[in-house]
């Protein structure tokens, strides 16, 4: 198998193609935990967690694989903020690492310790009132256990529904909601199936490396070994990389592209792997992209520096 698929490579050790380099964003050890793109500003925001460092770290990643950044790993709402249930932070929206306490809307000041916050007004119906101030103002309410948080004019809010008679269906009467032009982070589109489908990306062999029948009382059977794939890229070029799974060619791997209309390129592929435990010498993990050497040249990074100065 070494001899015959020498030109297959794990990615994190792959050199790329005369035209296409593959960059390492987070390596081998990494398990990636978000992926977003940011609509606005048009990066990627990902998180990642290093298994041997056993550290986490947010990154902001360009759509052409430039790093552009490192923040906070909070909660990531779909505005942008970076939540957790005692502060919140705005470095995607604006590059601020300050971190911001929440208000409270009875004495509009900020609240030290969300785990220990009381209502001052017990009465649920003047509650209720202050309530329906905020909610019907917000642009965004975000609910965790029964904490109401409010976005108003980019300051948040907080206020706890734990009153006595606060009714059974208050989650229904109030949901969590958010004005369309406050989303700024949605998921990376996923696009393995469809380039298997148009033969951008084959399955050039399967060499199996461990397999076991089932037989008597032993019910298990599986067949693990190495997937070589040959990604063909815009430019004529076959990217030829090998991947060791014990799923089928299409586990473990999911490959993204960043459509053009959000100001991506068709040339560049963003590659992540998970790692499968059994396999820990085999079956690697990361983050990839895969960028031809000349993008600074290609008219969709133009417009995209374009948009950055701006």
């Amino acid at each position: 198998m070494e001899k015959e698929y020498t030109e297959y490579q794990d990615l994190h050790k792959h050199q790329g193609t005369e035209n296409y380099d593959v960059i390492t964003l987070f390596n081998e050890n990494s398990i990636i935990k978000e992926k977003l793109v940011e609509r606005k500003q048009q990066f990627l925001s990902i998180i990642n967690r290093d298994q041997k460092l056993k550290k986490s770290n947010r990154m902001k990643i360009g759509f052409f694989g430039n790093l552009k950044g490192e923040g906070y790993t909070g909660e990531t709402l779909k505005d942008g903020t970076m939540w957790s249930i005692s502060e919140y932070n705005n470095w995607l929206l604006n590059g601020d690492n300050k971190r911001f306490k929440y208000i409270d809307p009875f004495s509009d000041r900020e609240i030290e310790n969300p785990y220990e916050f009381e209502n001052k007004e017990k009465d649920f119906k003047k509650w209720l009132v202050k309530f329906k101030e905020y909610y019907n103002k917000a642009n965004y309410v975000y609910i965790w256990m029964s904490y109401y948080y409010f976005k108003v004019e980019g300051k948040w809010y907080m206020m706890k529904d734990d009153l006595e008679k606060s009714p059974i269906d208050f989650r229904e009467q109030y949901p969590s909601k958010i004005a369309p032009e406050e989303v700024r982070m949605v998921k990376i589109p996923e696009v393995f199936d469809n380039l298997l489908e148009n033969k951008t990306l084959q399955l050039a062999e399967y060499v199996e490396m461990d397999k076991q029948k089932s037989s008597g009382l032993n019910p298990i059977s599986f067949s693990s070994g190495y997937y070589m794939f040959e990604l063909h890229l815009p430019q004529g070029d076959i990217l030829k990389f090998r991947r060791y799974s014990a799923m089928g060619f299409n586990a473990d791997m999911n490959i993204y592209q960043i459509p053009k209309e959000l100001g991506g390129s068709d040339e560049v592929f963003f590659i992540e792997q998970l790692p499968r435990q059994t396999y820990p010498d085999k079956s690697f993990a990361g983050f990839y992209a895969i960028r031809p050497k000349n993008y600074k040249e290609l008219p969709e990074y133009k417009a995209y520096l374009e948009k950055e100065k701006k």
